[in-house]
């Protein structure tokens, strides 16, 4: 397969490239920095650069991702404006942009998968970020959408959502020894973090034709976390 895989150099994305590559496929790895789907224009970008260099698009990832902590995510009613414009941008309005620019350009056929996540449809008093929250709950019905649109074109286009993954963007809540005793509550089916690799197992299942009767679903990949 030819992938692009945009967010290659984030925990998840990069778990994704170095398994696709080593099952032998052609990938073309991009982050923000080199061509930002984030932005207008960036995800025409991504796409057209990854078909001239593999000549020709089977499969597409998204795992650019944020928290907004830093910027003031949290509860309702203390997220500050740039926290919530900027989660929805990288989160959610990137998604948007990368299905627009792939779906036609991928032709008959073909597989998207998008990163989201398990705090879409469980939440949890230790996790309480409403702009991350509501954006990534966002993407389960633009991928349904999207999936819907592009069925008759024979492409599919599913969501993994992940529960906590041992990734950069989840040292604060692994650091957290309150979060650290909670993890058998939290992610009951081991009791620990996935692994980034976990999630990428996943990811290549769905861009495979293994996976080629499913489209607009939304696998959990979160040692149980949806179950609460």
């Amino acid at each position: 397969m030819n992938v692009l895989v945009v967010g290659a150099r984030g925990g998840i994305g990069s778990a994704c490239v170095k398994l696709l590559r080593d099952r032998g496929d052609a990938v073309f790895d991009i982050d923000t920095d080199t061509a930002d789907v984030t932005r207008p224009g960036g995800a025409e970008q991504a796409v057209t650069e990854a078909q001239l260099t593999l000549g020709g698009l089977d499969g597409v990832v998204h795992a650019v991702g944020m928290s907004g902590r830093r910027l003031g995510d949290g509860k309702v009613t203390e997220v500050t404006d740039e926290a919530w414009a900027e989660v929805h941008r990288v989160n959610h309005e990137s998604v948007f942009r990368l299905l627009r620019a792939a779906i036609p350009a991928m032709g008959q056929g073909g597989s998207v998968v998008v990163i989201g996540s398990a705090l879409a449809t469980t939440l949890d008093r230790d996790f309480l970020t409403a702009a991350y929250i509501s954006a990534k709950a966002a993407l389960v019905p633009l991928v349904r959408t999207a999936a819907l649109e592009a069925a008759p074109r024979g492409t599919r286009i599913n969501l993994v959502a992940a529960g906590l993954v041992d990734t950069p963007m989840a040292v604060r809540a692994l650091g957290d020894p309150a979060i650290r005793s909670r993890m058998g509550e939290l992610m009951p089916l081991g009791g620990r973090a996935c692994l980034p690799e976990e999630i990428a197992d996943a990811v290549c299942w769905l861009l495979s034709p293994a996976s080629g009767r499913t489209t607009g679903a939304v696998l959990p990949v979160d040692g149980g976390w949806h179950l609460r």
